[in-house]
């Protein structure tokens, strides 16, 4: 996850290094092949921890990740051709739309566990008031 994490910042450098140079044109040109990697990369790296997490604790697959890394490898070619912002962009639009497949495909789960916290809520407050009726 933190690797992930540090590549996505070190693409994001380049990117802003990139973007800030007033050297460059005012057209602005693709990202290089590293920084483009590093971007992509850190964020599917991210994502596919995400996954493997997931599958440790829950013993449950996150499809809409796992989709999300392939949807990241397929942009990275398309990515390659195209104006560092728009690729940010691309970038950005592909890990927002994960992000609410993810919230909706797992709105069931949470909905549970808040269920079941709730009923241990309720079960641990009838407990202490027979006790508190028995000895106070």
């Amino acid at each position: 996850m933190v690797a992930g994490i540090i590549l996505f910042a070190l693409g994001l450098k380049g990117l802003l290094a990139e973007g800030t140079d007033p050297a460059l044109p005012r057209q602005r040109v693709p990202l290089p092949g590293f920084d483009l990697l590093a971007l992509y990369g850190g964020v599917a790296l991210y994502l596919a921890s995400l996954v493997a997490l997931s599958r440790r604790v829950l013993a449950r697959t996150r499809w809409p990740s796992v989709g999300a890394v392939g949807l990241l490898a397929v942009l990275i070619p398309v990515a390659a051709g195209l104006p560092e912002l728009v690729t940010f962009g691309l970038l950005a639009l592909a890990t927002v739309a994960a992000t609410v497949v993810q919230t909706v495909v797992d709105a069931p789960l949470r909905r549970h566990v808040r269920q079941v916290a709730l009923e241990e809520q309720v079960a641990s407050e009838v407990e202490q008031t027979v006790w508190r009726g028995r000895h106070l």
